[in-house]
């Protein structure tokens, strides 16, 4: 980039900034949005910032669902470099500033490849605008999914690493992008590079070899997490759950209609909305505003109109119908596609093949003898019509009636060796996460396939679906065993279970009973992932069992001796005593969890790190990469 570059650039960064203040300087606010950022990410990033002052990774997360994998969950994002703000800066703030980063990235990384491509400035401005203003990242804020917008700000990175032919740089962009949290949309992302090669026919070859090495690359670069998700997601509910869940948020052709009239059937800021906002979000998020509908059409109309742009467009819809398409919904019930959900979410490909159609309609005009002013015209159209439609969502709200503090609950369940139930009317069963009281309801993305089951046989019926869980009886058999000590109304009083709560660890006999009399337990929990037990066992006690899920990672060792774990009450572990265990002897366990294979996985994401800054640093040192970057190539 060249200092006019800086300059223009400069002045749209300005455009951005505006568009998101006062939130990235007022941490008392933050950008309105339809609760997932308080519900789920605020305390979830809460969390993992805590446990990372303490001097630890957040491998587990006990305080919803009775226990679930925290490290294992990509949108922890623990080791994205943009998310360490929430480590050094109040949490609010550095969403915010999170936000702005992103915003800006995602256009950087348009303008450097449309200048790659030899469009002049103010066309690379243009497209900048059309895609870091459109809704199509502008609704992720309102949706209240930061992770949805990091990963989006990716995608021009990895094409333009792509056509410098930089695999190495490529692999680390892929890596960027699953780490910032959603992989789905990197899926989404590299399914759509391989079609724009494989439609480039004999010329295919080496893009493909590109990308391909790229990929596995990334898997050594990601390798601390990625397979740790893959064992979750294994374990999860998204094994079992119906193919209806995977085809929830499905486009429809009359959607059309809002790529040039948003607002066509209505949106969620009018008092007579009918539906779901984040179908809403996620279904009706193209809109290219007039100008950016004419520079597509100029594209298409243009004398030899390519090929890739269009099969980008065909190929994000054909998915993105989702259950109107026969022949994706007889894919997903018959193959792994059911891992995935939100099939609009292919419109990213649509989204892109429309950008690729109007950067050619740029390119189009460039042979027009008034192009500058043309340039000029179609860049302040864009910025102006999309910076219009995204004002009405971009706006600050305070965040105290979501994040308010309450002491008596804090005080009364915070930091116990007990459980909580939380009412399932309240919208936020995650913020016990603040108060570092564990619940056995909660909210996410997916959680143990197990739990599901538990939770059904405790409340005699199904209690949960794809993201959420529906405990409402606290005086069940399976409640004591989870040690569920009150209930949290939803007026925010706690109402105690009607026996006393079990202890997290307590002694089984021979029948499997958790009867009194079999001895005493005392637990204290030095953090998430390691529990010290003191237990004085009676004659008939047979085994010590645990109120963890059953989950592989978790080790035992009693009296400094590693012994097994079990399964226990199809959801919890026990630990079997020993027939010489002598009654009444003092009894010292420690419960650790560290994750499968843990180790090799660190070294092996080490060890591709070290190689690939190494590659980066000799490019670095001769140039290559800049050049690469900065001249013009054939888009």
């Amino acid at each position: 980039m060249r200092s006019r570059d800086f300059a223009l650039f400069g002045l749209f960064s300005t455009l951005i900034l505006f568009l998101l203040a006062p939130c990235w300087f007022d941490a008392r606010v933050a950008l309105y949005n339809f609760g997932d950022l308080y519900a789920y990410h605020y305390p979830l990033q809460h969390l993992v910032a805590a446990s990372l002052e303490q001097g630890r990774l957040p491998f587990w997360n006990p305080y919803i669902f009775a226990g679930t994998p925290l490290l294992a969950n990509p949108q922890s994002a623990v080791f994205y470099p943009v998310a360490l703000l929430g480590f050094f800066f109040p949490l609010i703030l550095a969403f915010s500033w999170s936000y702005v980063f992103h915003f800006l990235w995602a256009a950087l990384g348009v303008w450097l490849l449309a200048r790659a491509c030899r469009l002049p400035r103010p066309a690379a401005l243009a497209l900048s605008a059309f895609y870091a203003l459109s809704p199509f990242l502008v609704y992720r804020v309102t949706e209240g999914i930061p992770t949805l917008l990091a990963s989006l700000s990716w995608v021009p990175w990895c094409y333009l690493a792509w056509l410098c032919a930089d695999t190495w740089l490529l692999g680390g962009v892929f890596a960027l992008q699953f780490l910032s949290g959603h992989p789905q949309f990197l899926i989404i992302n590299a399914l759509g590079m391989l079609l724009f090669a494989a439609s480039r026919g004999r010329t295919a070859f080496k893009p493909l070899l590109r990308l391909g090495a790229a990929a596995i690359m990334a898997l050594g670069l990601c390798a601390a997490v990625w397979p740790l998700t893959w064992q979750f997601l294994s374990l999860s509910v998204r094994r079992i759950w119906q193919p209806a869940f995977s085809l929830g948020y499905s486009w429809a052709p009359k959607l059309l209609w809002t790529w040039i009239r948003p607002d066509m059937f209505g949106t969620p800021l009018a008092a007579r909305f009918f539906g779901y906002p984040s179908v809403f979000f996620e279904t009706s998020c193209i809109f290219l505003g007039f100008s950016g509908l004419a520079l597509a059409l100029l594209g298409l109309f243009r004398n030899r109109p390519r090929a890739e742009p269009l099969l980008l467009i065909a190929a994000g819809i054909f998915v993105a119908l989702g259950r109107h398409n026969p022949l994706y919904r007889a894919a997903v019930e018959s193959t792994a596609l059911d891992f995935l959900r939100t099939p609009s979410r292919f419109l990213l490909l649509t989204f892109w093949g429309l950008l690729l159609l109007a950067g050619a309609g740029l390119a189009r005009a460039g042979r027009w003898r008034f192009r500058k002013a043309f340039y000029a015209a179609a860049s302040l159209a864009l910025c102006a019509e999309l910076s219009w439609w995204g004002s009405r969502f971009l706006k600050p709200q305070a965040t105290g009636p979501f994040l308010g503090f309450n002491p008596a609950i804090a005080e009364a369940v915070g930091n116990r060796p007990e459980r909580v139930m939380t009412d399932p009317g309240l919208a936020n069963p995650d913020k016990t996460m603040l108060y570092r009281a564990m619940n056995v309801n909660g909210y996410d993305a997916f959680y143990l396939e197990s739990f599901a089951f538990y939770a059904a046989r405790s409340e005699g019926r199904p209690a949960a679906d794809a993201s959420r869980s529906y405990l409402t009886h606290v005086d069940t058999p399976e409640m004591r065993r989870l040690g569920v000590a009150d209930f949290v109304g939803r007026d925010g009083r706690l109402k105690p279970a009607q026996g006393p709560a079990r202890p997290l660890v307590f002694f089984t006999d021979a029948a499997k009973d958790a009867g009194p009399g079999l001895g005493r337990a005392g637990v204290f929990m030095e953090n998430a992932e390691t529990w010290r037990v003191t237990a004085t066992p009676s004659p008939r006690a047979r085994a010590l069992a645990v109120s963890i899920p059953r989950y592989p990672g978790w080790r035992a060792y009693l009296d400094g001796r590693r012994v097994p774990l079990k399964r226990w009450d199809g959801f919890l572990q026990d630990v079997p005593l020993s027939a010489d265990t002598a009654p009444g002897k003092t009894l010292r366990l420690l419960l650790r969890f560290t994750p499968s294979l843990w180790i090799l996985w660190l070294w092996v994401c080490i060890v591709s790190w070290s190689l690939w800054l190494a590659a980066a640093a000799r490019g670095a040192a001769g140039g290559q990469d800049l050049r690469k970057l900065s001249g013009p190539h054939s888009c």
